[in-house]
């Protein structure tokens, strides 16, 4: 070993000294200038933009603690696939990202999410589960207080307590939340799945909603679906599973099970059907109903079997003549002696079984309970005003006692606005025609 002298060791002791002192000073002098710089912030838009495919806009950026950062004021926007305007898809007062090996945890602040409404809001939600495999992180977990979601005019949710996570593996990305629907009567807890399975070709994307815990929902959450207020009423609640499956970009299909509570049945059948009266407070407890395509019919109902129960309530004294008729419901001897002047009879208790299959028929029971006899569907006190069927019955005859027409038994219902709503139930594929007119019992 080379002897070193004095000054030779005293140089080199000062170069160590500049190099564990200095140096990592002056790194973080740049760093700290870097980071301040009025164009970081726009650097960082860019990197960010540049990872989800996104406009991505900010108002600061601060580092709590080395790895983590804190987005202030962002906000996310896609371009219109019709044109060069930007559209927002979701903004936040804040997202803290703090990293964990190769999982990621964001807390958010005010989240808000926006959509032109439900199918567009899936197609950008199925774009970024694409993407997924880009993240470099195995689990990324959201964490939000509030959050509130947009899908269009009357579509608006205000959510609460969101725990949210994204994960891949083989099969394909899965996002999963837990949340709390903010109602003004309830906080009911929700859960959600959204999960793509690249194992089969095409790829299948699977949504599942259900509720878990506190009040029904308020029915107008089904209004991303259908119009469901003007089906079921303004006042009806549901809660239950609904399940939504889609094959490539082939349709949606559907399957749900729960309860319909407070459904109105003037809603159901006067307004759709205002030759017949129908009113009272339902709720239908819905076993299994299917919604999908049908060979040579389009999408509709494929199969529903269920509950429905009501009372106290009115019905039209010619809709009960169209069940008997057409749909071969049994008039009590109760029944006969009604007032034919009377336009309107008074009922106590409504309870029928329903069992609709795919080939048009529908099996229906009584539903009224122990007290009656199980045929009973329509009761006034302890008598009975109908009874089910003997036999099954068909989707025509439904369609022949909600439709009036002008016609002898066995003849074809005109397609009108009225019938149009019932294109929707299942016949048999044999009875499927596309002509203008639909087929009789």
């Amino acid at each position: 070993m080379i002897p070193l002298s004095r000054p030779a060791r005293q140089g080199l002791a000062t170069a160590a000294m500049v190099a564990l002192t200095m140096i990592p000073t002056a790194y973080t002098a740049l760093h700290a200038w870097r980071i301040n710089r009025p164009g970081h912030v726009r650097d960082v838009e860019i990197t960010l933009g540049r990872a989800l495919g996104l406009q991505v806009t900010l108002e600061s950026v601060v580092y709590p603690r080395p790895g983590e950062a804190l987005y202030r004021g962002i906000v996310l926007r896609q371009e219109e696939p019709r044109g060069k305007e930007l559209a927002e898809i979701a903004r936040a007062k804040s997202l803290r990202l703090v990293p964990s090996g190769r999982d990621l945890v964001v807390h958010a602040e005010e989240l808000s999410l926006r959509g032109d409404g439900p199918a567009e809001a899936m197609a950008r939600l199925g774009g970024f589960l694409q993407r997924s495999g880009e993240v470099p992180y195995d689990r990324v977990d959201l964490t939000s207080s509030s959050c509130r979601v947009e899908l269009g005019p009357g579509l608006a949710f205000q959510a609460g307590d969101l725990v949210a996570s994204l994960s891949s593996d083989a099969a394909g990305p899965t996002v999963k939340a837990a949340y709390r629907l903010i109602d003004s009567a309830a906080r009911t807890r929700c859960e959600m799945t959204l999960a793509r399975d690249r194992r089969v070709d095409p790829v299948v994307t699977t949504l599942v909603m259900k509720t878990m815990e506190g009040q029904p929902l308020p029915g107008r959450v089904l209004d991303v679906f259908l119009d469901a207020s003007d089906w079921i009423g303004p006042k009806a609640r549901v809660d239950g599973k609904l399940t939504l499956r889609q094959a490539g970009n082939g349709p949606w299909e559907g399957e749900f099970a729960g309860d319909l509570h407070d459904v109105d049945l003037a809603s159901v059948v006067s307004s759709r059907f205002p030759s017949h009266r129908l009113a009272g407070s339902a709720r239908v407890a819905v076993e299994s109903a299917r919604w999908g395509d049908r060979p040579g019919q389009g999408p509709g109902w494929i199969e529903a079997r269920g509950r429905l129960t009501a009372g106290p309530g009115s019905v039209g004294v010619d809709l009960l003549s169209a069940l008997a008729s057409e749909m071969k419901f049994r008039p009590s001897s109760r029944h006969g002696r009604i007032d034919p002047r009377k336009a309107e009879v008074e009922f106590g208790g409504l309870g029928l079984a329903f069992d609709m299959r795919p080939d048009g028929e529908i099996h229906l029971s009584g539903g009224l309970g122990a007290e009656h006899p199980p045929e009973a569907v329509l009761s006034a006190g302890v008598h009975a005003i109908l009874r089910a069927p003997e036999g099954a019955s068909s989707v025509h005859g439904l369609i022949k006692a909600l439709v009036p027409a002008d016609s002898k038994p066995g003849v074809l219902v005109p397609l009108t606005s009225e019938s149009r709503v019932l294109l929707c139930l299942p016949v048999a594929p044999g009875a499927a025609r596309p002509s203008r007119a639909m087929g009789a019992n």
